[in-house]
C-alpha cells in the first residue's frame, strides 16, 4: 500500500475516533471532524483558515458536515462529533 492509501485511512478513522458530546476541551491529532448533531464549535486549533471567524460567528455545523484536516483541539459549545484520531 502506497503513501497515498495510508493517508486516505488516516482520514477515513483508520487510527479509531472520539465522540465527544459535552464542553470539555479534547486534545489529540484529528485528521476530520464529523458532527453527528447540529453542533457549535467555541475553540478549534487546526488548519482551517480564518478559524477565528467560524467561533466568533458561532457557526453551526449541520448533522454530518466534515471538517478535514489535521485538528489538534476542539470544544463543543453544543452538539456532538466524532473525532478521527491520526
Amino acid at each position: 500500500m502506497g503513501l497515498s492509501g495510508v493517508n486516505i485511512l488516516n482520514a477515513m478513522g483508520a487510527g479509531g475516533s472520539l465522540y465527544a458530546n459535552d464542553t470539555a476541551a479534547h486534545t489529540g491529532t484529528f485528521t476530520s471532524i464529523q458532527f453527528t448533531e447540529d453542533s457549535v464549535l467555541s475553540a478549534y486549533t487546526g488548519k482551517v483558515e480564518n478559524v477565528s471567524a467560524l467561533i466568533s460567528d458561532a457557526t453551526s455545523f449541520a448533522q454530518g458536515q466534515v471538517i478535514y484536516g489535521e485538528c489538534t483541539s476542539f470544544t463543543l459549545a453544543s452538539g456532538a462529533l466524532l473525532a478521527y484520531k491520526a
